[in-house]
């Protein structure tokens, strides 16, 4: 079973993706190692720049070298180790999810950019300034900082060709993806069974099904789901009234847009945009 969140493989798929993603800075480390040494980092979101020597990355699957310079981002909670090869220095700066999103699940398992510091310049300043100059950096300027820097990251991976080809696409079922894509584009319009049945090229039972193995949601808690997350990107970003982001994503009256929202997240639609823009 596969849990759909985004469809587009393309500029519009990436941006979704970013403006889903937000980080709190949760820690700084700066390793000095000897040839031979090793790091065991333990089980947290992390982002590293090599900045001196020769590293092997281990148990993220394939090992991986990193040289002086390269970039690695570890977006979940996953354990590994740093080999140190040569004599070498790696930053690192800890990172905790700020926000529960479905662009999550989405990331891969690590982002690994070579030349990181020559490609990405304004990044890697941001990423040295936070580790080793920055006074207090647990706050609002820290979290902006470490969310801007993986954002970057991930946007020079994937337009730099390093991301798998269609690693945004989720759905590997053409009907489906036709009906997820046409939902994630028109998320206000009455998507009804049938229409999307239509969208797909299938028949309204089949598709049904064939939906809900693809993705592990009905279409209508799918699209219950796609409303309430981009719901709350117009809520922490714009000034739009709780009744005009109702409107907007297809509910016929505030009441049964803040029952969704508050089935979804636990909260009401006001009390979310309270949070986020406090946090």
């Amino acid at each position: 079973m596969c849990t759909v969140t985004l469809i587009e493989s393309g500029a519009s798929g990436l941006d979704d993706v970013l403006a889903g993603l937000q980080w709190r800075f949760a820690g700084r480390d700066e390793f000095a190692l000897t040839a031979g040494g090793w790091e065991f980092i333990e089980g947290e979101p992390s982002a590293l720049v090599v900045t001196e020597g020769l590293v092997r990355v281990e148990g993220l699957g394939t090992a991986e070298d990193l040289a002086t310079g390269d970039f690695l981002f570890v977006p979940r909670a996953d354990r590994f180790v740093i080999n140190a090869l040569s004599e070498g220095t790696v930053l690192r700066v800890r990172l905790a999810p700020a926000a529960t999103s479905g662009a999550m699940a989405a990331l891969p398992q690590r982002v690994l950019l070579t030349e990181f510091v020559r490609h990405a310049p304004l990044a890697a300043t941001m990423f040295e300034h936070l580790v080793r100059e920055c006074p207090d950096p647990f706050g609002v300027q820290g979290d902006r900082v470490a969310t801007l820097i993986a954002s970057m990251a991930i946007e020079s991976w994937h337009a730099r060709g390093c991301a798998p080809k269609r690693w945004l696409l989720r759905v590997h079922e053409p009907g489906v993806a036709r009906a997820v894509a046409a939902m994630h584009a028109d998320p206000g319009q009455e998507w009804t069974v049938e229409a999307l049945a239509r969208v797909a090229l299938a028949s309204r039972s089949g598709f049904a099904a064939r939906f809900q193995a693809a993705t592990g949601l009905t279409p209508g808690r799918y699209l219950t789901k796609l409303r309430v997350e981009r719901a709350q990107l117009f809520l922490a970003e714009h000034d739009m009234s709780v009744g005009a982001v109702a409107r907007r994503l297809g509910y016929r009256s505030e009441t049964a847009f803040g029952r969704a929202f508050r089935k979804h997240t636990g909260h009401t639609p006001s009390e979310w945009r309270r949070a986020a823009r406090s946090a």
